[in-house]
């Protein structure tokens, strides 16, 4: 529970004034909390607090007491990032490490939530457990018929499930997720950010996000808790990919101001 150390607060009510769902109140001067508002837990008021005067039970509620500093080339460095950035598929035998990849997601606990409720769990899958989920989902498509695309791909060595890919993230959320498909993308998109920062490529996997919560062998196989369902697989990797330049995007965006 979110408390505040009095010792520390000055009264500025400043929390008063970010509290995003009226939990935090003026008192005479002085913040209090109003429990029946339904914090959500958010800590706009622990970052807004210049004294530090917030704690989640105990301890401080933020990570430290300094913010970063951002230079001011920042914001270009930034956009040259966002479009260098392309899917990858082909990817080199080298492991990412697992202690790189549990950073990254991680940090996608930072990415905005509805509600901040934050619902996405994470399943990695090594390249054992690759190997046994394609042999399911190839048993599948040849029982079903379904997806014949695939099995002529393989035919061809185009794997258009998994690519080329070791590693991959699988996300998935349970059933009161609250907007489990944007919180998924969201998470994820964090995540594969660090990534690429790291040298790291990514793409999202579109069958295998289908197959992993249809197929019951591969839930079985991933251990996909009952009512629960994927919304998001990212394949991932150091690619083999090389691009010199950053081409036009035809499809640009569609604005209008009204």
């Amino acid at each position: 529970m979110i408390n505040i150390n009095y010792d520390k607060c000055i009264g500025c009510l400043k929390c008063v004034d970010k509290c995003v769902c009226g939990a935090i109140f003026d008192n005479g001067g002085k913040p209090d909390f109003n429990r029946k508002y339904g914090c959500i837990k958010c800590f706009h008021c622990a970052a807004a607090c210049s004294e530090n005067a917030f704690l989640w039970g105990d301890k401080p509620a933020i990570i430290n007491e300094e913010m970063p500093v951002i230079e001011e080339t920042f914001g270009d460095d930034l956009k040259s990032f966002l479009m260098s950035k392309r899917s990858i598929r082909n990817f080199s035998d080298e492991i990412v490490p697992m202690e790189l990849i549990k950073e990254a997601l991680e940090i996608a606990a930072w990415a905005p939530s509805a509600k901040n409720q934050h619902p996405v769990k994470y399943v990695v899958m090594t390249e054992e457990t690759i190997g046994k989920a394609m042999d399911i989902i190839v048993k599948t498509l040849e029982a079903t018929g379904a997806c014949p695309e695939i099995l002529i791909g393989l035919k061809k060595g185009v794997n258009m499930v998994f690519a080329k890919a070791k590693t991959v993230i699988m996300a998935y959320c349970k059933a009161n997720a609250i907007n489990p498909l944007q919180d998924t993308a969201l998470a994820l998109d964090y995540a594969s950010l660090y990534l690429h920062s790291k040298g790291v490529g990514s793409c999202w996997a579109g069958y295998l996000k289908d197959f992993a919560s249809e197929i019951p062998e591969l839930r079985e196989l991933l251990g996909l808790p009952e009512g629960a369902k994927f919304h998001g697989c990212m394949l991932i990797g150091y690619p083999t990919e090389e691009y010199y330049y950053i081409p036009d995007r035809i499809k640009k965006a569609d604005i209008q101001v009204k």
